[in-house]
């Protein structure tokens, strides 16, 4: 099931008990029409874009469990063949996935034989929706999640844009907010598409809860950005382009973890994440080894296949790096 919410429109359910393929399909079309498929096209002169947007990490708590926190922006100049080709791949997976359920059940049944664990998994697992995620990446799934990264780099009119924030620096604090967590989140994610739009957008951000006792909306906050021309709040499960975000801005939170010492070299689910963080480096011209973001950069973009950035924030009002 899927929840999204207008600035104007409020909540809207797409519910279910189960969310089929078919149902998947009228979110892509949905999702083609929101975000402006049937505009003219990036090259003929749609005037506004839409960018989806996730973030990563927490702004409190243990800062040695949580030393990262950022946010990522997609921009999608034009939406109409990459929809197409991220939902085909899409519908394909969870087709490999419904037969290889179907074959292990067939088994089983033939030979009264216990399924083994990575068997078990499948049989567990949901065959009719699925969700990129860049913490569910396993050795079993890792090209799955290759194949679509994959094509969105085929796409090289597409940016992405990431905002860090080291929470394990000495000049951590959320004094600019005077402590206010949402505050902070919903400031940091304008400050981002301040800094990086180039072109007029329509924000597609994933759902957050406001609290309460909150007064500030994070519609009208981003909406005060000057290329922000409105903003939807929609869960990441009705859309594959906010699951790019996630994908994406997850390779540079496992980077950047990885290469300040947080993960074990013999850790099998890290070493399944730093594949997939490897691919991302390897198409942006980069060694494996070669670090996305050093502690001392402030700053790092590249052209190549297409725009992609990553800024290091600073905590102090004024001092944005």
């Amino acid at each position: 099931m899927g929840w999204v919410a207008m600035r104007c429109g409020g909540l809207g359910p797409v519910r279910g008990e189960a969310v089929d393929a078919d149902l998947i399909r009228v979110q892509a079309q949905m999702e083609r029409i929101l975000t402006g498929h049937r505009l003219s096209g990036y090259n003929t002169g749609m005037e506004v874009c839409p960018v989806f947007i996730d973030e990563t990490g927490v702004l409190s708590g243990p800062r040695h469990l949580q030393p990262l926190f950022g946010v990522g922006a997609l921009v999608v100049p034009d939406t109409r063949v990459a929809t197409d080709r991220l939902y085909r791949l899409h519908f394909n997976f969870i087709a490999s996935r419904q037969s290889a359920r179907r074959r292990i059940r067939r088994q089983v049944q033939a030979g009264g034989q216990r399924p083994t664990l990575s068997e078990l998994d499948w049989l567990m697992s949901s065959t009719q929706h699925h969700e990129y995620k860049f913490n569910s990446i396993t050795r079993h799934n890792v090209q799955q999640y290759i194949d679509l990264l994959g094509i969105y780099f085929e796409f090289p009119e597409m940016q992405f844009h990431a905002l860090i924030m080291d929470r394990t620096s000495p000049e951590y604090t959320l004094d600019r907010w005077d402590g206010d967590i949402w505050q902070a989140y919903a400031d940091l994610t304008r400050d981002l598409l301040e800094q990086q739009l180039d072109r007029d957008v329509f924000a597609i951000t994933d759902l957050q809860d406001k609290p309460d006792n909150a007064s500030v909306y994070l519609e009208d906050t981003l909406c005060t950005a000057p290329a922000v021309k409105g903003c939807l709040r929609a869960t990441s499960e009705m859309s594959v382009y906010l699951q790019l975000v996630d994908l994406l801005l997850g390779c540079v939170q496992f980077d950047w973890k990885d290469t300040n010492g947080y993960y074990a070299d013999k850790s099998g689910r890290a070493a399944a994440k730093r594949e997939v963080t490897n691919f991302v480096k390897t198409r942006l011209g980069l060694r494996p080894t070669e670090a996305l973001l050093d502690s001392g950069d402030a700053f790092r973009n590249w052209h190549t296949p297409s725009l992609f950035t990553i800024r290091q924030g600073r905590w102090s009002a004024g001092a944005e790096g």
